[in-house]
């Protein structure tokens, strides 16, 4: 109700109303400055007084300084008396004058001051009736006099004991030494500071000057002992003054008139912010970025209101922003999916390009195989069979390694993790790449420290890791180049370096160097191809086991460095394999222990009809009885066709259509004729997992396609022997 009394009578602009507020607070403030004049007289007042103190204990710390003078140099002077030096070398005149001279000193300055004279091993010669040294005073004298120079010391045996002693040395021309020395001291009760002041002496407080302290001028030989003045206690004359009479009147009225201005003040600033309080509460309702269309509501005052129409053209702005913003949004979200369905499809198709490549593959490397075995004279067969199978392991590795890359970026690669030595993993990485490095005629070169250098990682894996980085190494540098491998360990990790000095890396291609698909450029000596997988795949197998891998170059000619770092173990701290595990035993090896090898009963079930035929040729020359299927129902009646039919050994295709070789192999282990054979699972896919499924569902062995021949003939080795002749079923 007084808010809306009260507004009709305020300035219609807000510079109005402020200025009837500060004519309010005008009053107030002069009030705070009769106060605050008040304060500034007993401030003053104060300050008078510590000053006076202040420099009333600086005028007797000058006087106690006149004395430590004139002390000083009288026994200076007196140090360099004829009579003393005549004391020195006159012992009979000693009692005539010297102890009438050196007791005649009693007091200097109205202090009381006791004299030795002494020669310049510190024994006494003569001393005035009342010197009194203790024996500490004459040892500390006795260190001190060879020095040559006069020095000073307070010797503080309780309270008001503390003494002030001195010596003076006596020199002469005609030594180096002192020849003698003028020992003094003083009770430092006996020197007059003034009242309510007291001498101190030695490392001053923090902060004393301000308390009332005040140094001594002293004279040389007193200086590093500290002296000066202090008040007895912290306080000044003037610090208890209580409050007098008319500084309770006004505080009492400041109070009074606070709470007054502190009512009043408040419902005045409610009148004079009541367009502000309604602006804000328009912007409270849009808090957390809520959109709302309605306009901020118009007001008295011409500031606000000019300011609530600028808020409302800039809402409308935003809110057409904000719009476009949500049409964006929606954009990107769109373009985000697809892209995230373009990248699982990469993928995919990645994985599925790999396997479907080695099923033609298989027929294409058992053919250059066949064809090598054939006694033909044309020696151009022969050289195209070699190129033939060379080629075909190079495509394998490829397969191979986009495969792999497939598997690491889709997280179904599994490791198994063993404490392995370094060096091992380097010389089977080696021996990988020989032919290509003996090929190239590059010089390779290991260096490292002497002790074991053990990590926690797959074998297999990082002799894949560190073959592809000696392979790039290879391929990037011309014929006759260098590669240099070195081995080394600290504390907490192993570090493997592989340099060579080929054609170096780009700046531009630096940043790009462990992504997939990432090459540089190719010369003509360069003959080895590739997809840009070999690197991409190193650094995730390196990240897989904890470890990191930096690329380095001077620039393109300049040669490059390769780091990898891997978290490194000692032999006592080496943990059995990860794959195992405490409480489930260990799965049994895939292929049984040797057997005699001899003529084996083949059933070869491949839907690949190619490869089927190959490999059945290839056996039969071998001297085996093969029999082909196509698919798996086709091998169940082959397996059936006879009562006293039997194999020896069924290499069995796992992605046959309508049947798959898993239940495959279940049902042939049901028929008389195939129960107790050999059976070998043949298949695009060779991950751990895959060769455990083919365990788990009746296979003695698993290889993985294109199979080599040569591990063919090897698992056949391992088969029983035949036991009756039957007809072998045409392929």
């Amino acid at each position: 109700m007084f808010n809306k009394r009260f507004t009709p009578c305020l300035p219609a602009s807000l510079a109005g109303r402020f200025a009837l507020a500060a004519a309010g607070l005008a009053f107030v403030a002069l009030v705070l400055t009769s106060l605050a004049s008040w304060w500034l007289m007993a401030e003053q007042e104060k300050q008078a007084v510590e000053n006076l103190a202040r420099r009333e204990t600086g005028f007797r710390a000058a006087a106690v300084g006149s004395d430590l003078q004139a002390l000083a140099a009288r026994m200076t002077e007196i140090s360099s008396s004829t009579i003393l030096a005549t004391g020195l070398v006159d012992s009979a005149g000693r009692e005539t004058y010297l102890t009438p001279f050196i007791g005649g000193i009693r007091q200097i300055n109205g202090i009381p001051v006791q004299v030795m004279f002494t020669d310049f091993e510190g024994r006494e010669i003569a001393s005035s009736s009342a010197a009194k040294f203790t024996p500490a005073q004459m040892a500390w004298l006795r260190e001190s006099i060879q020095a040559g120079d006069a020095a000073a010391r307070i010797f503080d045996d309780g309270p008001n004991q503390a003494e002030l002693v001195a010596f003076e040395p006596m020199h002469y021309a005609r030594t180096a030494s002192p020849e003698g020395a003028i020992l003094y001291k003083i009770v430092l009760k006996d020197v007059n500071a003034g009242e309510g002041l007291l001498l101190r002496w030695g490392p001053a407080v923090a902060g004393a000057e301000s308390l009332g302290s005040v140094p001594v001028p002293a004279p040389p030989v007193f200086e590093r002992l500290g002296f000066r003045v202090e008040r007895a206690d912290s306080t000044v004359p003037g610090d208890h003054l209580g409050l007098s009479l008319p500084y309770l009147h006004v505080l009492a009225i400041a109070l009074g008139i606070f709470a007054i201005v502190v009512l009043v003040g408040l419902r005045l600033a409610r009148a004079l912010t009541l367009d502000l309080a309604q602006l804000s509460a328009f912007a409270s309702q849009r808090e957390g970025g809520r959109h709302d269309p309605a306009p901020v509501p118009q007001s008295s005052s011409t500031e606000v209101a000019t300011l609530a129409t600028a808020i409302n053209e800039m809402l409308q702005r935003l809110g057409e922003q904000n719009a476009a913003l949500l049409a964006e949004r929606e954009k990107l979200t769109l373009l985000t999916d697809t892209l995230q369905v373009a990248d699982r499809r990469k993928d995919d198709f990645l994985a599925m390009l790999g396997h479907e490549l080695r099923n033609p593959m298989a027929p294409i490397r058992t053919a250059a195989d066949l064809l090598g075995r054939l006694s033909i004279s044309d020696p151009r067969v022969a050289k195209a069979s070699e190129i033939i199978v060379r080629q075909t392991s190079h495509m394998t590795k490829l397969i191979e390694d986009l495969l792999d890359v497939s598997r690491v970026t889709r997280g179904l690669i599994t490791l198994e993790k063993a404490k392995v030595e370094l060096g091992e993993v380097l010389a089977a990485a080696m021996e990988q790449v020989r032919p290509v490095t003996e090929a190239a005629q590059h010089g390779v070169r290991v260096t490292r420290i002497p002790e074991p250098v053990a990590v926690l990682g797959d074998h297999a894996r990082l002799v894949q890791v560190f073959g592809n980085l000696l392979i790039n190494a290879a391929k990037y540098t011309p014929s006759g180049g260098q590669i240099d491998v070195h081995i080394d360990a600290g504390a907490q990790e192993a570090v493997v370096e592989i340099r060579d000095n080929g054609v170096g890396i780009s700046p531009e291609l630096m940043p790009e160097i462990f992504d997939l698909f990432t090459q540089g450029s190719r010369t003509s000596d360069r003959r080895l191809g590739g997809l840009g997988l070999g690197l991409a795949l190193v650094k995730r197998l390196v990240g897989l086991h904890g470890g990191t891998v930096l690329a380095e170059s001077g620039g393109t000619g300049r040669g490059s460095t390769f780091t990898v770092r891997l978290p490194r173990v000692e032999a006592r701290e080496a943990p059995p394999l990860l794959a195992e595990s405490p409480t489930e035993p260990a799965a049994p090896a895939m292929t049984p222990p040797p057997r005699e090898t001899r003529i084996h009963r083949v059933l070869v079930v491949d839907d690949n009809r190619d490869a089927a035929d190959m490999l059945a040729q290839l056996l039969s020359d071998d001297g085996h009885a093969v029999t082909v299927a196509y698919d798996a129902f086709q091998a169940l009646e082959r397996a059936t066709a006879q009562s006293d039919a039997f194999f020896d050994v069924c290499i069995l295709d796992i992605g046959l259509p309508g049947m798959d070789g898993y239940e495959l192999a279940q049902r042939l282990r049901e028929e008389p004729s195939t129960a107790s054979a050999q059976l070998i699972a043949l298949s695009g896919y060779g991950q751990a997992a895959d060769k455990a499924r083919s365990l788990a569902n009746g296979f003695d062995a698993h290889l993985v396609k294109p199979a080599d021949i040569e591990a063919v003939r090897g698992l056949l080795g391992q088969g029983r022997s035949v036991r009756l002749p039957w007809p072998v079923v045409p392929h």
